[in-house]
């Protein structure tokens, strides 16, 4: 089972979690179980911070720099995924590593996943035609800076 396939289900299981991370390659420690099945709980691109919080009250001794560590690890493993914030003021964190772009509102510092077949489409066919010496493309992601417009009812 694929972190994706978890993240949209209500809650993992510390066994489930366990299973992705020995999976993934890593030792199932404690930490990384609670680390991991913090963020998973959170859905909505957390960054450290807020995956610290999510977890103190099961580890209050768990500090804010093995949560960084944990997660970094996560993404190097390809359980997770890093997304760019167009601040860079913060580390933000996906738990959806399906293939999926971003649309980032600067007035609330809320990250949507954007999915657009036709979209991907376009982008691969725009690739394909420029041609890029010396490399080849293996996946992209849109990252979209704006604001969500609030209409009145």
């Amino acid at each position: 089972m694929s972190v994706s396939a978890l993240s949209a289900t209500s809650s993992p299981t510390p066994a489930h979690v366990r299973d992705l991370l020995t999976r993934a390659g890593l030792r199932a420690t404690q930490q990384r179980v609670l680390i991991l099945g913090g963020l998973l709980a959170l859905r909505d691109h957390p960054t450290a911070e807020q995956v610290h919080r999510q977890v103190a009250a099961e580890a209050p001794t768990l500090s804010l720099g093995t949560v960084y560590k944990a997660l970094d690890s996560f993404v190097v493993a390809g359980l997770v995924k890093r997304v760019a914030v167009a601040d860079g003021a913060a580390r933000r964190y996906d738990a959806d590593c399906s293939p999926h772009h971003h649309l980032f509102c600067t007035a609330t510092q809320e990250i949507l996943d954007y999915r657009d077949p036709q979209l991907d489409q376009l982008i691969q066919e725009f690739l394909a035609a420029r041609g890029f010496e010396n490399f080849q493309p293996h996946s992209f992601s849109l990252h979209i800076t704006g604001e969500k417009i609030i209409r009145p009812a």
